[in-house]
């Protein structure tokens, strides 16, 4: 009798577990969206002070406008729809086509990082699921992001990868391989996460490989294994969300 209660129960476990939805790519991305509240940004101004440079990010029907203000100087850096303009006194500053590309590249990647992961609801983004991973005794999904070249930006043969926890989705961990300047690697671990009317905001200690590598995917084990170097901490000081109807 026991024995049959036992093989009963061993059926019923197995039926849980075989019943439970398995989340695709796109839903864990979703949740982690949910989670962080970055959603609000869509119809939310964002202002942040990132080292030298105060940012903001105004929603507009055409999509983000982004600008970088010099604290020191009077130059403003201007994006929108992927191209740049520089302003100093409310004049347009002519740029070579390579410092353009500079400047743009710098705007971008913070404003980028700062949004995510509701960034990662662009068109130009493809997602692939690589399993589960554990970091620091705790699970994660394994998320990786390619670009299309249609749509992806200057950037789009980067890589990224993202670690959401298996419990909340939060962000915990990204990482990504880049091209431009000799190409490399980033591994970033979130720190310093607090709410801010409703929305997820987190600074991220930032990690290279001591050894140059080209091993995305194992970047998180090099990390386990202090395989890592700390470059930098990315902070993002006097955050402030402004609501914005868009017409």
């Amino acid at each position: 009798m026991i024995k049959y209660f036992l093989g009963v129960l061993m059926i019923a476990l197995v039926s849980c577990q075989n019943s439970e939805k398995k989340l695709s790519s796109e839903e864990i991305v979703d949740k982690a969206i949910a989670y962080s509240g970055k959603s609000k940004l869509n119809n939310t101004i964002l202002k942040f002070d990132f080292r030298k440079y105060h940012y903001k990010a105004t929603p507009t029907c055409d999509g983000f406008k982004f600008e970088r203000i010099s604290k020191s100087k009077p130059i403003r850096d201007v994006l929108v729809n992927d191209e740049l303009t520089r302003y100093s006194n409310d004049s347009i500053v002519k740029l070579a086509d390579s410092t353009a590309f500079s400047y743009y590249e710098s705007v971008n990647s913070v404003h980028y990082f700062t949004q995510l992961p509701v960034r990662l609801k662009d068109e130009a983004v493809n997602l692939s699921d690589l399993g589960k991973e554990k970091i620091q005794d705790k699970t994660y999904h394994k998320i990786e992001v390619k670009f299309s070249e249609n749509g992806g930006g200057v950037d789009f043969e980067d890589i990224y990868i993202y670690w959401f926890d298996v419990e909340d989705f939060s962000m915990d961990y990204l990482a990504y391989s880049f091209i431009v300047n000799e190409g490399g690697l980033r591994f970033r671990k979130a720190i310093n996460r607090r709410t801010i009317e409703g929305v997820v905001f987190q600074d991220y200690e930032n990690y290279k490989p001591r050894i140059k590598s080209k091993d995305l995917e194992g970047l998180a084990e090099m990390f386990e294994n202090n395989e890592l170097e700390l470059l930098s901490v990315i902070e993002n000081k006097n955050i402030e969300l402004t609501p914005v109807e868009l017409n």
